[in-house]
């Protein structure tokens, strides 16, 4: 019989989600697998929130391709990483302001370690190369603690440094997000059904055009033209008590003065 695998994946739940989160998590693993023959063993949260997955079957190698593609795994090893490689790393830290943005990308060996999406690469890709402020970038893109960004690595420096930089699919996403004229909400600490839930207690189902969900427990809600933000915040965040709602606002309308300053940006 094979031995068992185990994975950690690309996915972090806060504590206060864990056990619900793991619960739903079962459920989607379970229609993954559909007729495959694989038993899934094991299925928990660390101390940090990384999800690992432990399992084994005849068909455990295809289950781990279907894993890979639908949530990634983590590289936990700092010697596994190559420059150019591909994860999703949770922002951490947001307000630690300085030399740039920090993210977990699940690095957990020979000890935990955030890689730095810098200054420099944050302004050209997402300030068109000038000098804006970090906190003003932060904050105009709602970068806040727990959201996730697909990023590539593009410098590593003994076992003590790691930089990081966006996919270009991940800038792309940002750019479109200022190009096009609707609001988003950015939801932080939820599962995507009390998202849905939460919509319908608020009577928001005809404000909102569309629910992404990023990971088990960040979703970005995009509004429907002329429904804005704030708004969908005041009453989303009564049905949704233990997230963090954020909002985004297109730049356009931030520097054309047609966004409400109090609370927008």
């Amino acid at each position: 019989m094979a031995e068992p695998m185990k994975r950690i994946l690309s996915e972090k739940l806060e504590p206060f989600l864990i056990r619900e989160g793991l619960q739903e998590l079962e459920v989607e693993l379970r229609k993954i697998s559909g007729d495959l023959k694989v038993d899934i063993m094991e299925l928990e949260a660390s101390g940090s929130g990384w999800v690992s997955i432990e399992y084994s079957g005849d068909d455990s190698e295809v289950f781990t391709e279907a894993l890979k593609r639908r949530y990634g795994f983590a590289p936990v090893e700092f010697s596994r990483l190559a420059v150019g490689d591909i994860y999703r790393g949770f922002i951490t830290d947001s307000g630690r302001v300085g030399f740039g943005l920090y993210l977990d990308i699940g690095v957990m060996s020979p000890s935990r370690l955030d890689g730095l999406y810098p200054l420099h690469r944050m302004r050209a890709q997402l300030a068109d190369g000038s000098s804006q402020p970090l906190r003003q970038i932060l904050r105009r893109l709602g970068l806040h603690d727990g959201l996730p960004l697909d990023v590539r690595i593009e410098e590593l420096a003994g076992t003590g440094k790691m930089t990081l930089a966006l996919t270009d699919k991940q800038e792309s996403c940002f750019k479109d997000w200022e190009r096009y004229p609707f609001d988003r909400v950015i939801v932080v600490g939820s599962l995507l059904r009390k998202v849905h839930a939460a919509i319908r207690k608020s009577g928001l189902e005809g404000d909102i055009l569309g629910v992404e969900r990023l990971s088990l427990t960040v979703h970005i809600l995009t509004c429907k033209l002329g429904t804005e933000a704030p708004g969908v915040i005041a009453k989303l965040g009564r049905h949704l008590s233990t997230a963090r709602l954020y909002p985004f606002i297109p730049r356009w309308r931030i520097q054309t003065g047609k966004a409400v300053e109090a609370g927008r940006i």
